[in-house]
């Protein structure tokens, strides 16, 4: 790298949208840490549960993951708000923030929604893939969009601060998501569908819809959803990231690379069923990109021609903008 594009590296708050936390991904996890802190990311959004999750194993979960994190204070800070994201950064910690991927973990109660706000969850997706009492996920073939306990849930989000993710959503409920949101929407690990055709990734509508309500595509980085042979890399990345800002602009793109370090658990889960070859999934291990290559996905941006504002957008401000826009601090009264 040449050392303007190391000072900017350096200085850059890198916010990677996509860490799998829950219990199955917890034998290669710890080990991951400091590769995501020595590659220099700055922040990690851990999914700490999904829609095949219940309530109290999740909130169990999530009570024994915070204080692992609490107990590597050397290493890591828990963050809330955007003002932690950037005391961490300024402190050479890696901050870790927290969401789920699906409501399931809340029983499919929008009240339980303020209580996982105060525990620290700052971001949810709704539907995940397949469909559960909110909607439809991505891979349901009547694309009925979201339902009435689904739109209760947009409101309530809206109400209390909580982030709405359409990544794993249907078309219809990813656009109904969008339309009924006061707040910004994201896509927090998502590729273009215009570049691979996948049903997991978004289309153009889509991506439209999110950058017109002041949203953020993070790019995915598994290959499945990058290429038609199912190969990854920054290249592959790039093609991603290049379509969605020429599309929209760059300062609606991120990183949701979505690194799969829990191999043998997706072989577990691929050879659990057909679904998920039916869908268009290859058999794993996938292909993906790794926290190490930061600083080529880094110059690959550059020699793309993006500017510096652009390249720290997507590094991670795009996203702490959206951040700023809809998170509360949890001493604020929502009843008012």
């Amino acid at each position: 790298m040449t050392p303007q594009l190391v000072s900017l590296l350096e200085r850059a708050l890198v916010w990677e949208s996509a860490v799998g936390w829950t219990p199955e991904c917890l034998d290669e996890g710890p080990s991951m840490l400091p590769r995501y802190h020595n590659s220099g990311f700055s922040c990690l959004s851990m999914t700490i549960g999904a829609d095949w999750d219940r309530p109290e194993p999740t909130l169990r979960h999530f009570a024994q993951q915070r204080r692992y994190f609490e107990n590597r204070s050397d290493l890591c800070r828990i963050v809330e708000s955007v003002d932690d994201i950037r005391a961490a950064k300024r402190d050479g910690k890696l901050g870790i923030g927290f969401h789920l991927q699906g409501a399931s973990p809340l029983g499919y109660d929008p009240a339980l929604i303020d209580t996982w706000y105060r525990l620290g969850i700052r971001w949810m997706i709704l539907c995940y893939n397949t469909r559960n009492p909110l909607g439809d996920g991505c891979h349901e073939p009547e694309n009925a969009g979201l339902s009435l306990l689904g739109r209760a849930f947009v409101a309530e989000a809206n109400r209390v601060g909580m982030l709405l993710d359409v990544s794993h959503a249907g078309i219809r409920t990813s656009l109904d998501i969008i339309a009924l949101s006061e707040k910004p929407v994201i896509a927090s690990h998502s590729s273009a569908r215009a570049i691979k055709n996948h049903e997991r990734n978004v289309t153009d509508d889509q991506i439209r819809a999110i950058a017109a309500k002041g949203g953020v595509v993070g790019i995915n980085s598994i290959g499945a959803f990058l290429t038609d042979d199912n190969s990854s890399g920054v290249g592959a990345v790039m093609r991603h990231i290049d379509h969605i800002a020429q599309l929209v602009g760059p300062q609606h793109v991120g990183l949701g690379l979505d690194t799969v370090f829990y191999q043998p658990f997706m072989e577990k889960l691929y050879n659990s069923g057909p679904l998920m070859a039916q869908r268009g999934y290859p058999r794993p291990p996938w292909a993906d990109v790794k926290p190490e290559a930061l600083p080529e996905l880094v110059e690959a941006l550059d020699r793309h021609g993006y500017d510096e504002t652009a390249i720290l957008g997507i590094l991670g401000e795009n996203f702490l903008r959206v951040a700023a826009q809809t998170w509360r601090p949890t001493h604020q009264r929502t009843d008012a």
